[in-house]
Order: structure tokens, then C-alpha cells, then sequence
């Protein structure tokens, strides 16, 4: 059975009506067994691709400050947790549940405003959220184990932004390279999403006209 959107006026008698929730499960359900998964692989692979660009990134910016400021093995773990896996995590999760829905169901009429929206989802993730929390984070353990010499942030905080400037510095054209990346993969995986959609529906309408001429050819006297 095929996924269509329509207007209450146009559904035929006979079809079978699904909530949002229940059509986006079942289209799910139809991926999850397609015999070809070579012509599934964006609405199954992309939340994943997603997530670990969002990894590389976040691993690459907390790496470089830690570096930096010097601080070794001081707060490892406890800063790659927020800094790498929580925004990993978060990049699949807002796409699973705020991109592909409206893939599936087709609700945004324009697919290039719901690629713009996920690939800001995508630079928020990968590349805003780890620049404004790994130097934050990294600054505290730098303080707390004097490893680098920091101006105090209740006091001169005007001083600990120029030291942000300067510490970044060096870094922005690979953060620059890799925001480009990572709003460009979104928006080539969503436009991907949106044709597997297209011929997942494409195929299951043909399967029911074929199933249609051969019961109007087996009703013949």
C-alpha cells in the first residue's frame, strides 16, 4: 500500500486512513524489509552520518583546546561526554524526529526550506554547540589544575574573551571548512531521503495497479 497524503474530500472509500504517527511507522516498517537496501540507504544510514559528523567535529574542537590548554589527561572523559557524544546523539535524534516525519509525510510543501532546517540543525550540533561549551569546560579544568594561566571570568571577562579570539584563531578555517561539510551532507542526504521517499511510493503504486489489471482480468467471463 502506498503512502498518500490527501485531503479528507479526496480519500477514496476503500483506502485504509493511518494517524501521522501510525503512517510514519508503517512507511518505517516498509524500509526496515525492503528487499533492496541499496534503495533505501538514506532514510536508513542518515541519521548515522549525521551523528558521526557531528562526532568528528566535536572530537576535533574539544582535542584542540584541551591541547592548547595544556590539561592532558585532566577531565578526559568528562569532557568528551558533552562535548562529542551528547550532541552526536542529539544531531540523530532532532533529524529522526524532526526531519524525516515531514520526509515521509510529505507535509513541507517546499524541500529545500526542510533541508535549510536540518542543516541548521546539523551546524547547531556539530559545530555552534561544541565552539560555545568545549572552551567553557576547558577553561574550568585549566583554573581548576593549573595547567594554563587564565584571567578570571567574574572579573575580567572582556580578557577572557580576547584569549577565546586568540585561541580560536587558528582553528577557524577548518571549523569554517567543516561547518561547510557538515550543512552540505545534511542537505545532500535530505534531498536523498526525499527521492527514496518518492520511489518507495512510485513502486508500491505500480504493485497495486499490476495487482488491480490482474483481478480485472481474472473478473472477466
Amino acid at each position: 500500500m502506498a503512502l498518500l497524503h490527501k485531503k479528507v474530500s479526496e480519500i477514496p472509500e476503500d483506502a485504509v486512513r493511518l494517524s501521522e504517527e501510525d503512517a510514519i511507522q508503517y512507511f518505517l516498517n516498509l524500509v526496515k524489509d525492503w528487499e533492496n537496501k541499496s534503495e533505501v540507504w538514506p532514510i536508513i544510514y542518515t541519521p548515522g552520518l549525521l551523528g558521526a559528523g557531528t562526532v568528528f567535529s566535536g572530537f576535533y574542537i574539544n582535542n584542540y583546546y584541551r591541547r592548547v590548554l595544556k590539561l592532558g589527561n585532566y577531565g578526559r572523559f568528562s569532557s568528551y561526554l558533552p562535548a562529542v557524544a551528547l550532541p552526536a546523539i542529539m544531531a540523530t535524534v532532532f533529524h529522526s524526529s524532526f526531519v524525516l516525519p515531514d520526509v515521509v509525510l510529505r507535509k513541507e510543501p517546499c524541500p529545500v526550506c526542510l533541508q535549510s532546517r536540518a542543516a541548521l540543525f546539523q551546524g547547531g550540533f556539530a559545530v555552534a554547540y561544541p565552539m560555545l561549551l568545549v572552551p567553557l569546560s576547558s577553561f574550568m579544568f585549566a583554573t581548576r589544575h593549573f595547567t594554563y594561566r587564565l584571567p578570571s571570568i567574574t572579573e575580567k571577562p572582556k580578557e577572557v574573551l580576547k584569549l577565546y579570539r586568540k585561541l580560536s584563531g587558528p582553528i577557524m578555517m577548518p571549523i569554517t571548512m567543516m561547518l561547510a561539510f557538515n550543512v552540505a551532507l545534511t542537505i545532500f542526504l535530505t534531498g536523498k531521503e526525499f527521492e527514496t521517499v518518492y520511489k518507495i511510493n512510485f513502486r508500491l503504486l505500480e504493485i497495486e495497479r499490476e495487482m488491480e489489471d490482474q483481478g480485472a482480468f481474472h473478473d472477466k467471463p
